[in-house]
């Protein structure tokens, strides 16, 4: 998965990969018959298991909770390496395979529709637009850490975590209201003009 996250698919060398694994190439291509194979093989396990920790108990928790979970998740070098993958297959041209099993819906989506049945947030808003929403504030700083340490003018990572999860709490209470958002202090206007 390494060599797949770090370089793509097409940057992706089975001579490294086996020197790491530690395995001859024989064994390799007797296994997955090629490196499409072998890469094929370890998405789907990935995609399994991005899938379980993101549907497991998606609609009985708190949505809040579960957005808080999420980022945590998130944060981990599994699911790091994963949006890496997910992000090489996009600038290869893969970006037509979801990242989750097909047939099966994204377990956020489950949830925000859930959330919605409950009447935490308002059963009017588009679930699809807020699970894009909510997944942006999730990996976004994962998948683009250039841009997020310019954009949060370099914050630390744990006070950027920290604002973050303080967002999702104030979003998921101001959207079951109809009352206006008051952001947290780590994330409102600081007064500055667009430009």
């Amino acid at each position: 998965m390494r060599e797949f996250a770090k370089h793509g698919f097409a940057g992706a060398r089975v001579e490294r990969i086996v020197s790491r694994a530690d395995v001859s190439p024989r064994s390799l291509y007797y296994h997955f018959g090629s490196k499409r194979g072998l890469y094929d093989a370890v998405r789907e396990r990935l995609s399994a298991q991005h899938f379980e920790d993101f549907v497991r108990g998606v609609t009985d928790e708190p949505l809040v909770d579960r957005l808080l979970a999420n980022i945590d998740v998130a944060m981990t070098p599994r699911w790091q390496a994963w949006a890496r993958l997910l992000m090489w297959e996009a600038l290869d041209g893969g970006a037509g395979s979801a990242p989750y099993p097909e047939g099966t819906v994204p377990g956020d989506l489950l949830a925000i529709r859930a959330a919605q049945e409950r009447g935490e947030i308002d059963p009017d808003l588009d679930p699809h637009v807020l699970t894009l929403s909510f997944i942006a504030i999730t990996f976004w700083p994962t998948m683009f850490p250039q841009s997020t340490k310019r954009l949060t003018e370099g914050m630390p990572k744990d006070e950027l975590l920290a604002a973050r999860k303080e967002l999702l709490r104030a979003l998921v209470r101001a959207l079951g209201t109809d009352a206006a958002v008051e952001l947290p202090a780590a994330v409102a206007s600081g007064g500055e003009q667009p430009g």
